[in-house]
């Protein structure tokens, strides 16, 4: 009887410790994550008004401030008060250089904060130039239109239709290569939705190709404030997720936390070769809908709708939803 208690004894000690394991692995596994997710940066554009080489600020012929949008990354002060600080070509912040945002509600998902004072609403930044035409005989989009970076804007859907326009070659070529971003057919969203990691994370791999760097290591910050640029929003938890879908997606990039950087260790061959057929005007903010023919991939079709604007100026159009069939 004394060797069956002290034997039932034993084992509840085992269970207990087993149990206080687990416990503490989970507990683990939360405060990583939870690392991470704090780590996770929130871009968006701010104005800024413009300064000579004295630093005096820059007017028009009427004597206003000329005031242009800058990249900036959202931070928080000691005393909880959002701003924003200004980042250079590369997507670091620059040393004091910030600007204050007067943001009521830090809700917005997009990297826009959502309130902004009513002129700051209302800045508009030009659209790019057109370089060239098409043969089709639809109307060619102005050049001269402007994008709100207002955070408040409601994206159309891929089902919305409008009226058919016509891009430049240039334009056209631009937007062909972002469709064929490799194994961007994984996955189709809405702009509700939030951009899907396993999309995500190739796109990221196509943007650290396009700044032309052979190197393997890429400071965080660039990286994620290149998906902002695509997609026109904050990818979220781009970090947090980022080594799960990319095992899962199969793509070449890895977060490493100890040093905040991604390791790219390859770049990925083309895929997919899409042929634009349609491009419609949706009258809201510069947004379009393009419809283009698949080939190379298990899909034969997309629908994107898309939005003119300077996020990136060498592309000059982010992605804002796709529809793959």
């Amino acid at each position: 009887m004394k060797k069956i208690f002290i034997l039932l004894l034993a084992l509840v000690v085992v269970v207990s410790c087993v149990f206080a394991a687990c416990s503490n692995s989970e507990s683990d596994n939360e405060t990583t994550a939870a690392g991470l997710e704090n780590n996770d940066n929130e871009f968006g554009f701010e104005t800024q008004e413009v300064t000579d080489e004295n630093g005096e600020t820059v007017t028009d012929e009427n004597g206003n401030p000329v005031t242009t949008q800058v990249a900036v990354i959202y931070k928080t002060d000691k005393n909880g008060k959002r701003y924003a600080q200004v980042l250079d070509a590369d997507g670091n912040p620059i040393e004091g250089e910030t600007i204050a945002v007067n943001d009521q509600d830090d809700s917005g998902s997009n990297g826009n904060s959502s309130n902004r004072e009513e002129e700051e609403n209302n800045t508009t930044t030009s659209a790019p130039e057109t370089t060239g035409t098409t043969k089709k005989n639809v109307s060619l989009t102005e050049s001269d239109g402007t994008t709100e970076f207002n955070g408040n804007e409601t994206v159309p859907k891929t089902s919305d239709t409008g009226t058919e326009v016509n891009f430049s070659v240039e334009d056209q070529n631009i937007i062909k290569s972002m469709l064929e971003v490799p194994y961007l057919y994984l996955a189709s969203y809405e702009n509700s939705d939030g951009v899907p990691m396993e999309i995500a994370v190739h796109t990221a791999v196509w943007m650290a190709e396009r700044d032309g760097s052979s190197r393997n290591t890429y400071p965080a910050s660039p990286v994620v404030l290149n998906l902002f640029k695509y997609y026109g929003q904050t990818v979220i938890n781009f970090k947090t997720l980022c080594n799960k879908a990319a095992d899962s997606a199969d793509a070449p990039i890895q977060y490493i936390k100890s040093n905040d950087t991604f390791e790219i260790s390859n770049y990925t061959s083309k895929v997919q070769t899409v042929s634009i057929t349609k491009i419609e005007d949706l009258g809201n903010n510069n947004f379009y809908k393009v419809t283009a023919s698949v080939s190379g991939c298990n899909k034969k079709r997309v629908v994107a709708i898309i939005q003119k604007n300077r996020l990136d100026s060498s592309l000059g159009f982010s992605i804002k939803a796709l529809k793959w069939s």
